[in-house]
């Protein structure tokens, strides 16, 4: 497990340890008042490749509570799914962005409780969509924000397109194409014919603007043929599929959600500028994008909300 840290945390007391704890990765921040960083780590210790949850966690943590003993812990994610260290239900949407105390699950530990936060549940019309960790995410968002009436999407590995109103998440779409994107990429004949190369801006855009008219599986194998055909180079693949799935996505899910006061991009810097690029193929610019820790801030304000943190050393302002 590959854990990268940063050296030089900055001053001020610590007052939480906050992890957002995916499919793919686990970042874990120290935070100071008002949710300031102190120090961050990120590692590929996600569900799909952690074998012991306590085992990580310690790894990651354990110098941070062994020199701060008395800062809660709390975590988000897919740590709490039933594949997780332990099951930590749902919320119901529509639901307030306003966590309970009584929602979040605690896990011992060896130096104390980790506190898991619920992820959300969504059934409508005989579908049901689920999340864990970007409704934490949502929540640093709106602080960071002070909005409301937000159509939210938050790229990665399962991209969520959340409608939020009156601080309440009233509905939200999954779409896998992350998930997708590095299943193609890593395996079977796609992952043969590509090379590796710098990231190639020219082949995203042609994958945003090809013909959609026969379906994303026809797409995808005319990828490989247009590299067989010397009429896309094997190191412009990959870019060429990313433009294929999100072009896919977007054409699919933007109809049904306009029109909206305010689309707002939250997650990895340069997966908000590819889901702008593909917006603004269909006449629509996001009203922002957050490349921010909205998940640390959103765990801070889980946590002040729950009271975990001293009330007397909590201010409601963020620094």
């Amino acid at each position: 497990m590959a854990v990268v840290m940063h050296d030089t945390p900055q001053p001020g007391p610590a007052r939480l340890v906050a992890l957002d704890w995916g499919t793919s990765a686990l970042r874990a921040w120290l935070l100071g008042d008002d949710g300031q960083i102190l120090d961050a780590r990120v590692c590929d210790g996600g569900l799909l490749r952690v074998e012991d949850y306590a085992a990580t966690f310690s790894d990651m943590c354990s110098d941070w509570l062994g020199a701060h003993p008395d800062v809660p812990a709390i975590a988000c994610g897919m740590v709490g799914s039933s594949q997780g260290w332990r099951e930590a239900g749902y919320l119901t949407v529509p639901t307030d962005l306003t966590i309970a105390a009584s929602a979040l699950t605690p896990v011992p530990h060896d130096r104390g409780i980790l506190h898991l936060v619920p992820g959300l549940r969504y059934e409508h019309d005989g579908r049901t969509d689920v999340m864990r960790g970007e409704e934490t995410q949502l929540i640093g968002v709106l602080r960071m924000l002070d909005a409301d009436d937000l159509l939210v999407v938050l790229p990665g590995t399962h991209t969520k397109w959340v409608r939020i109103s009156a601080h309440q998440v009233l509905s939200f779409t999954t779409a896998m194409t992350g998930e997708l994107y590095g299943l193609l990429m890593q395996h079977g004949i796609l992952a043969r014919t590509a090379a590796a190369a710098a990231p190639d801006e020219g082949a995203f855009a042609r994958g945003l603007a090809a013909d959609p008219s026969r379906g994303l599986a026809s797409a995808l194998f005319g990828a490989r043929a247009a590299v067989l055909d010397d009429q896309l180079a094997p190191s412009a693949l990959p870019d060429y599929v990313s433009g294929l799935l999100i072009a896919d996505e977007v054409r699919h899910l933007l109809p049904e959600h306009l029109p909206q006061q305010r689309i707002v991009l939250c997650g990895n810097a340069e997966l908000c500028r590819r889901y702008s690029t593909a917006f603004a193929a269909h006449g629509v610019t996001p009203a922002a994008s957050i490349t921010g820790d909205a998940a640390a801030l959103g765990l801070w304000t889980i946590a002040a909300d729950c009271g975990l943190l001293s009330p007397t050393r909590h201010s409601e302002e963020v620094s």
